[in-house]
């Protein structure tokens, strides 16, 4: 009994260490998600200017079209002047050419406008594409170092996991499935003896009881916080 019950100890130190790791090991995924997040940020501000750039050329594409055929329009009627017959009709055709003017002078403001975007968008994505590449490289070298470090911890818990069922395998199973049964995060469950109080809670073992956990005959639990009692060579 108290060979499995020195085991259940190390045991425990092994698993402290696991959890130490495993902890540790969490923290990397978390930071190298927040800085994949500000790549991902600078790269999307740089999209929406070059979604914002393509509407505008779209808009000047129209815009030429439009000019062109509002030119044409207005062509088509100012070479009516040679069959108009009347007052009225001139009247009502120079309304109309008017009309073709004026929206011809609209089409070509809008052209004006879409060059100007196109131009000053040009510009803003320029300096966009500077700051992504800044922080895309300041980043990724960041991300690639956490990532090195997590492949490197994982070898780590890999190892102690290792050593974990080493040291269960010598273990009887009832012990070991007692320890199972109370394991949790930042729980202890064996607790060996120090200047005749339990190692965990701290509380004064009673003479009798404290012989009983020297000999090591049965399980004996901690009264105040349930631990297993052990005693080993530093109990004295």
């Amino acid at each position: 009994m108290r060979e499995g019950l020195l085991q259940l100890l190390k045991l425990q130190e092994v698993d402290k260490e696991l959890e130490s790791l495993e902890e540790s090991k969490d923290k990397y995924p978390a930071e190298i998600d927040e800085r994949q997040a500000e790549i991902d940020a600078a790269g999307q501000a740089m999209q929406e200017m070059e979604a914002e750039k393509a509407e505008w050329e779209r808009k000047q594409r129209q815009s030429e079209l439009d000019i062109e055929s509002a030119k044409a329009n207005l062509k088509e009627h100012e070479e009516r002047f040679s069959v108009v017959t009347n007052n009225k009709e001139y009247d009502a055709l120079q309304m109309e050419i008017e009309a073709c003017k004026t929206a011809l002078a609209e089409h070509e403001s809008l052209l004006l406008t879409s060059l100007e975007s196109i131009q000053n968008l040009e510009e803003g994505i320029e300096g966009e594409k500077n700051a992504f590449e800044e922080t895309r490289q300041t980043q990724q070298e960041r991300i690639d170092e956490l990532q090195k470090q997590l492949d490197s911890m994982q070898e780590l818990v890999d190892g102690v996991e290792a050593r974990r069922t080493e040291v269960a395998g010598t273990i009887e199973k009832r012990l070991l499935t007692i320890y199972e049964r109370r394991r949790g995060p930042r729980s202890k469950r064996v607790s060996a003896v120090r200047k005749g109080s339990c190692g965990t809670c701290f509380r004064q073992l009673p003479p009798q009881q404290r012989s009983e956990v020297r000999r090591c005959e049965r399980i004996i639990n901690c009264e105040n916080c349930g631990a297993i009692m052990v005693w080993d060579e530093d109990s004295e």
